[in-house]
């Protein structure tokens, strides 16, 4: 029995490392030579900046710097109290494109984000929304690229993986979960063809909407109450007869995330039970699952090391296991500029996950809620 179980995890292994070698060939990539046309869409770039003084300059002298032709760029300030309205201020001074918004009072049964882009999509006049956080950096050429790769493959909505690298050991040891679960799960292309809404995937910090397809089904305000809106607009999308692509962002796109471990400890905690949509048992098969399949093989080896072992089960599968895996994660880094000792340390991100998951599961349903930018949330499904 313990044989049979070693090669299904062998298989499913194999399968990570086969989809994450398909999905670098074959997911579509920026940057995408941009033809000019007579007629350029209008892209509206919007940020919503919560006290975000020390990402919001870099992040608009990338956007100011965009070579595409036909922009307005616009930020809406939800109740800073920092130096963030002060410093976007400046940036306008200087640059006419950029304008600055007050958000209002953030209502009943929204979240921050929500409500921060839904103001901004009122005020946009683009054919093209793009909803790009604070801490992106942007190279000159990302807008350009990003809107000639949906209309060559007309797409209503494409996020960008960005390049996942520079950054501490203890945020890259959680983030890198990100890019091995959209690499390794499912081929990237199959998301853009499949129709149902399930079968669909977007990644927040660059995401560009076709205007008429956001409008659809009612844009932001479809997400509230969904601390995981990226996610659930991609699958909004679906659901309108909308296109949605996950591109490969690498080589245009550069993201802060997390100041240091605690950071991203609780900015990646506020979002794992929601994504779960608040389902215990579907989390915890979930986690039960990677923990086997991502962590057992481990165990098994160190085992098999202590009781001299030498078989198939205990200690030659096991070792096929990881280094499938290995090389899967091995791969990603080569691509999204992660230092490749990552690769060795996969096993440790899942299991840091794994309790990641399950403190995100006690603080939902035993602590305060979802807590982020000093703002409380206590969201179940709806």
């Amino acid at each position: 029995m313990l044989l049979y179980y070693q090669w299904l995890v062998a298989l499913i292994s194999f399968y990570v490392l086969a989809c994450c070698a398909y999905n670098l060939r074959y997911m579509l990539r920026t940057p995408t030579r941009w033809l000019p046309e007579d007629a350029v869409p209008r892209v509206s770039i919007l940020v919503p900046a919560r006290n975000e003084e020390r990402n919001i300059v870099p992040c608009l002298e990338s956007l100011v710097a965009q070579d595409y032709p036909n922009l307005e760029i616009i930020v809406l300030d939800d109740g800073s109290t920092d130096a963030t309205p002060d410093l976007v201020k400046e940036i306008c001074s200087r640059h006419p494109m950029v304008t600055l918004r007050r958000g209002l009072p953030l209502p009943p049964d929204w979240h921050g984000k929500a409500w921060a882009c839904h103001q901004l999509a009122q005020v946009a006049a683009g054919d093209w929304l793009a909803f790009v956080d604070a801490d992106s950096r942007l190279r000159p050429d990302t807008v350009s690229s990003a809107v000639a790769l949906a209309r060559a493959n007309d797409l209503d909505l494409i996020s960008l993986l960005p390049e996942m690298g520079r950054k501490s050991f203890g945020v890259q040891l959680l983030l890198a979960v990100i890019p091995f679960v959209f690499m390794g799960c499912v081929p990237q292309p199959l998301f853009t063809r499949a129709q149902h809404p399930l079968m669909t995937t977007a990644i927040g910090p660059f995401m560009l909407f076709r205007r008429k397809v956001y409008q659809r089904f009612g844009g932001h305000a479809a997400v509230r109450r969904d601390i995981v809106d990226d996610v659930y607009l991609a699958r909004w999308v679906k659901r309108v007869g909308g296109r949605v692509a996950l591109a490969d962002g690498a080589a245009t796109l550069y993201v802060e995330f997390y100041r240091d471990f605690r950071e991203a400890w609780r900015g990646l905690g506020k979002s794992a039970f929601a994504a779960f949509d608040y389902a215990v048992g579907g989390m915890l098969l979930a986690l039960g699952a990677a923990a086997l399949v991502f962590v057992g093989p481990y165990l098994f080896v160190y085992s098999a090391w202590r009781q001299s072992l030498s078989d198939s089960a205990h200690l030659w599968l096991p070792l096929l296991q990881i280094s499938l895996v290995w090389l899967a994660m091995w791969l990603i880094c080569e691509r999204l500029a992660i230092p490749r000792r990552h690769a060795l340390l996969i096993g440790l991100t899942v299991l840091s996950v794994v309790l990641l998951g399950l403190h995100s599961i006690v603080q939902s349903v035993l602590g305060p809620g979802v807590v982020w930018k000093e703002r409380t949330y206590q969201f179940r499904p709806h």
